[in-house]
């Protein structure tokens, strides 16, 4: 087996997400420390407490964000609901592999994998009424080159991308699969 059979990236400390727990415990202890109004206190230390609680869990989970192996393509899922949001793309779903920032959010980048219009609904994709509105205001936020990014895209938050191990990965089991970088 060579390096470029599976590439895995894991959450972990990077310098935007110990930046962001930072902040939080800083106004966790301000809520503490400062005299505030009882309803300033509980929120900020619901806010930021909790916040900063879930997000130093997630930092250190070792939960996989990102895979590339002969099955396919794996997406990470949100700290919060891991399971159900973790999605399996299989190779024969896969027309391509893109990058791109989303503009609203400190150009935060994004990975997503372009599957099929008639592809079947990924685990957590919202469906029904609701969903479709929550889809078209969240295509309409991230800055998605293509609307079907949306349910099999996520954010590089919380993790690296080699992008030069990810495209030998794509090539290795996918060699007519492209890897569209468009940051």
């Amino acid at each position: 087996m060579t390096s470029t059979d599976v590439y895995e990236e894991r959450y972990r400390p990077v310098p935007k997400t110990i930046l962001v727990i930072a902040v939080c415990f800083l106004f966790t202890a301000a809520a503490l420390l400062v005299p505030l109004d009882a309803f300033t206190r509980i929120l900020t230390l619901a806010l930021f407490g909790v916040g900063g609680v879930v997000m130093l869990v997630a930092t250190f989970s070792r939960k996989v964000a990102l895979r590339v192996d002969a099955t396919g393509i794996t997406l990470g899922g949100s700290p919060l609901r891991y399971a159900a949001t973790t999605a399996h793309v299989p190779w024969a779903e896969v027309e391509a592999v893109v990058l791109w920032r989303q503009p609203l959010a400190q150009n935060l980048p994004y990975i997503g994998v372009l599957r099929p219009h008639d592809a079947p609904p990924l685990p957590g994709t919202p469906t029904g009424p609701a969903g479709k509105l929550m889809a078209g205001f969240g295509y309409a936020v991230s800055g998605a080159p293509d609307p079907r990014l949306l349910a099999a895209g996520r954010a590089i938050n919380g993790w690296r991308l080699d992008l030069d191990r990810l495209t030998a990965a794509v090539r290795h089991h996918a060699p007519g699969v492209p890897v569209r970088d468009l940051r």
